[in-house]
């Protein structure tokens, strides 16, 4: 097993919040924190809030197979694409449009060994 640092910078209300995890490979769902509170994305923006855009995510090898936003009961309400940022740079923000609120998830997952 190894570990993927993973991060994704969102814009949120005209303000930038960047998440991270360092992912161990093979675990399901493993959830993205707020870098400066530590908190989850449900947590950070419990009043309810609209991503506009995003910028990454960022991994560090392909074991890293989505991030995804899930919603209250669990379903997927947005999917981020994802780059390794060893074989391209880092790119421009991309639009989003997504709702988020208390108890969403933001969590990447990973396969057991690295692509």
């Amino acid at each position: 097993m190894s570990n993927s640092n993973v991060s994704i910078e969102l814009q949120v209300n005209g303000q930038p919040f960047i998440f991270l995890v360092d992912a161990t490979d093979g675990n399901a769902n493993e959830e993205l924190l707020n870098l400066v509170s530590a908190r989850s994305i449900g947590s950070t923006f419990s009043a309810g809030a609209v991503i506009q855009a995003a910028r990454g995510g960022y991994c560090e090898n392909w074991a890293i197979s989505g991030i995804r936003l899930l919603n209250e009961q669990g379903n997927v309400a947005f999917e981020f694409p994802v780059y390794q940022l060893e074989q391209q740079n880092a790119g421009g923000l991309y639009s989003v449009g997504c709702h988020v609120g208390l108890n969403y998830q933001l969590v990447v997952t990973t396969s057991a060994t690295v692509a």
